[in-house]
């Protein structure tokens, strides 16, 4: 029987069974022929530039020169797609192991069978990598239908990215050798699919495994690959071309064959391994990838809706989720109905909502006429409704709700004050999905919950991750800290969890510090600190706060700040859409989210000048000039800092100021005027910034309405406060009105615009991309420290190359 009998069968594959063989023969013959090739053949290749050359060799066979000029792919713009099977389990750890070190990942997603007791197992071996190595890239996993065929999935999932794909099979990378992992984890940026292992076409135009490619190393034309493979994302196939294959490989071959003038289907560059050997792995490859299933076989089944929700969920998109809303009142549901509207209008979410009250506060709305109540023209909201003075009744009623209803809930919303029931709604849903996401808002909160609506079920799901930690900078200014902190007292923080630290200097006077030793702060817990020792506002600011983990994040502020009531919702829904959703709208380029709208830009050499965003994109053609956008200015007058960029900023300042590897007058970034602020945190934050290529969220509302603004109080940088300098700085605050949230969601679409759609600026205010900011800092790191190896990301001393040579 022929090795490859496993794909004869079904495969449309030809493979003659004498192929091996003939294969114990061939490599004696294809060497020696080699040798007499390889000058000539290596000489024409050096000449290759961003194309794919054929060579016609004398024994008969099509060699290819691939783009030797192709720079590597952009970082962070390559997704794994990783398949795991009951069977692969024990394997699982070595393949997420084989993902380690330099590489251009974002993101592995895990493609597990949708059975529970799978999913929590790979639960538990992922938290033990990543636990074990915190360099290892973001991990997501994704459950799939049991009768899905994972490489028709992986294939789905891989239309639905951006970028690059690196698709794999159960064991990752873990069976290639350190040559195939360099270049499939930092692969040049090519326009076809292209790895270690595939089919092509033989001597006699019949289609067999690939293995000429071990040859000289040279790359080889095929029909199609096997996993690994690199490919655009956007080669992959959506649901209409790949529901009918047999085989999805091979159908990705000839489809991608079918939009390329050379009719190829991928490239399998060499290996640096001899031929038999490669015989060996691609004979085990072909039996892996014949029958590589999640479950019985079911190509032609994954349609209509069924397709649509699986793919949503897979890319990241906003799939529509089931929302149960438990509220005590009639007045609590009336606050939140906006909310409900636009999770059902907006959102394409079911909402379930049931009210409930008590002989002591009865509901006063009528019963729902046809199921229905009209919250307005264009919104309408079933709901269920009790009254009962027992508790344990209720209990009964809302537990016997819960088991009617069609689908289990991914989130509970209900009230701060009364979650006498969550507990029991929270139970109910704990074998669904890995359990429901419960979100408990305060009361005084539910009239300014509207912009929550604009989160996507996987943003929701999120809702407990972030965690905002509060810094308060003061000294002598007991008024200013006064106004900020009733600020902070009139905020909306939506039932989460804020603790509060307070930064009093050494020389702070008598009535500061009796009003800091009397605050009172429900939200969390207080940490006081007062310096002994005069440190300035470098010293103060940097060491007022430093993160506990990744989850937690910094607001800064100095007290001479003030605060909207709906700072928090700006901050949470931004943390939310970049930090915590879909993966595409994730950078580690973002370093924080500013608080504060621009009207100046202090930064050119010439001096401080006006800045109007809405204004600079109307001029440059933007689609929609309120877009909010990207610039690498870091803001001292309210900002959110990223823990990871934090951290690598505790590290860079030391050796800064320490003069190593650079004299402290050197100039980092050119062109400045922060070259000249030696006293101040932000020259120092700017020079990493600038050497990295980061930015940082700015909002764009009309009128320069902020979350934050400066009161410009006589201080440590304003010596002389006059009323035309306070206008300059000075911006309104967004305001909550009857109409609740409605202005946050001033923003293109009502919602936050995706990651790739956001403008972004230099430093000076001009316009500029991301690849650019990158670009510029990689030129300037290799003309101060001569290093041109790749960056790693928040490593310090690798961006200085003072890290010690092994």
């Amino acid at each position: 029987m022929s090795p490859y009998s496993a794909i004869t069968k079904d495969h449309p594959l030809n493979i003659r069974s004498k192929w091996l063989l003939c294969a114990l023969f061939i490599p004696v013959f294809l060497f020696v022929f080699s040798l007499l090739r390889v000058g000539r053949v290596e000489a024409e290749v050096k000449n290759v530039e961003f194309d794919i050359h054929h060579y016609h060799q004398d024994d008969g066979a099509t060699y290819t020169s691939l783009n030797t000029s192709a720079p590597v792919i952009p970082a962070f713009s390559l997704t794994g797609i990783l398949p795991v099977t009951q069977d692969s389990l024990s394997g699982l750890e070595e393949a997420l192991k084989s993902l380690l070190g330099p590489s251009q990942l974002r993101e592995i997603i895990l493609l597990c069978p949708q059975a529970h007791a799978i999913t929590f197992q790979v639960r538990s071996v992922v938290r033990e990598v990543v636990s074990s190595y915190p360099d290892i890239p973001d991990i997501r996993l994704q459950t799939i239908q049991t009768d899905i065929d994972a490489r028709v999935f992986g294939i789905l999932a891989a239309a639905q990215l951006s970028g690059w794909v690196l698709i794999m099979d159960q064991d990752g990378l873990s069976r290639e050798n350190n040559h195939s992992r360099g270049i499939l984890l930092q692969p040049p940026a090519l326009s076809f699919p292209y790895g270690p292992k595939g089919i092509c076409f033989s001597w006699f135009s019949t289609l067999e495994p690939c293995l000429r490619s071990s040859v000289a190393g040279f790359p080889q034309e095929a029909h199609h690959l096997l996993p690994p493979f690199v490919m655009p994302a956007a080669l992959a196939m959506e649901n209409g071309v790949i529901s009918t294959m047999v085989d999805p490989w091979s159908g990705l071959g000839e489809y991608i064959a079918t939009t390329r003038t050379d009719g190829i289907g991928g490239v399998v560059f060499g290996t640096g391994v001899d031929m038999l050997s490669q015989a060996i792995e691609l004979e085990q490859a072909i039996h892996r990838h014949s029958g590589e299933t999640s479950g019985p076989r079911n190509n032609g089944s994954i349609q209509g809706a069924q397709l649509d929700d699986t793919l949503a969920t897979t890319a990241g998109y906003s799939a529509p989720g089931v929302f149960v809303a438990i509220l005590p009142t009639s007045e609590d549901f009336l606050h939140m109905s906006p909310l409900l509207c636009m999770l059902k209008n907006t959102g394409g979410h079911l909402t379930n909502i049931w009210i409930y009250g008590t002989t002591e506060a009865p509901l006063d709305m009528p019963d729902p006429q046809d199921g229905q109540f009209v919250v307005s023209e264009h919104c309408s909201l079933s709901y269920a409704m009790l009254t009962l003075s027992d508790a344990t009744t209720q209990a009964q009623r809302l537990s016997a709700w819960f088991k009617s209803l069609a689908t289990p809930a991914d989130i509970i919303l209900s009230l701060q004050e009364d979650n006498r029931f969550t507990n029991l709604a929270m139970d109910s849903t704990t074998n669904f999905r890995g359990g429901s996401v419960s979100v408990r808002l305060p009361r005084i909160d539910l009239p300014h919950t509207e912009w929550m609506g604009s989160l996507s079920l996987s943003e929701w799901k999120n809702w407990n991750q972030p965690r905002i930690d509060i810094s308060i900078i003061t000294n002598n200014r007991p008024l200013s800290f006064t106004r900020l902190f009733k600020s902070l007292n009139e905020t909306h923080f939506y039932g989460d969890t804020v603790d509060l630290r307070i930064n009093v200097e050494q020389s702070a006077d008598d009535e500061t510090l009796k009003i800091v030793q009397n605050v009172h702060w429900p939200h969390g817990t207080v940490f006081l600190h007062h310096r002994i020792v005069q440190g300035g506002l470098m010293q103060a600011v940097v060491e007022s706060w430093y993160p506990g983990s990744n989850d937690t994040y910094g607001l800064l502020l100095e007290d001479d700040v003030e605060l909207s009531p709906l700072f928090y919702a700006w901050a949470k829904m931004s943390l939310l859409r970049y930090r915590y959703g879909d993966p595409r709208n994730r950078s580690p380029l973002m370093f924080g989210i500013s608080l504060y709208q621009q009207k100046n830009v202090e930064l050119p050499p010439e001096g401080r000048h006006l800045f109007n965003a809405r204004a600079l994109f109307n001029n440059h053609g933007i689609s929609d000039p309120t877009t909010p956008y990207l610039s690498p200015i870091p803001c001292s007058w309210g900002a959110i800092y990223f823990p990871e960029h934090w951290r690598e900023f505790h590290a860079y300042l030391p050796l800064r100021l320490s003069g190593s590897p650079f004299k402290l007058d050197k100039t980092i970034v050119p062109n400045v005027r922060s070259n000249k602020w030696t006293k101040s945190w932000k020259k120092y934050f700017i020079e990493l910034v600038y050497l990295r290529g980061y930015v940082m969220l700015y909002p764009n509302y009309a009128d320069f309405v902020s979350l934050s603004t400066n009161h410009l109080e006589v201080g440590s940088h304003v010596k002389v406060r006059t009323l035309e300098k306070q206008k300059q700085f000075l911006v309104p605050l967004m305001e909550t009105t009857n109409c609740g949230t409605v202005a946050l969601l001033d923003l293109p679409g009502r919602t936050l615009p995706q990651w790739n759609a956001l403008p972004v600026l230099n430093l000076t205010g001009g316009m500029a991309t991301l690849e650019s900011l990158v670009e510029v800092g990689h030129i300037r790191r290799e003309e101060l420290t001569g290093c041109t190896d790749d960056l790693a990301l928040f490593d310090i001393h690798q961006l200085l190359c003072t890290a010690p040579k092994l």
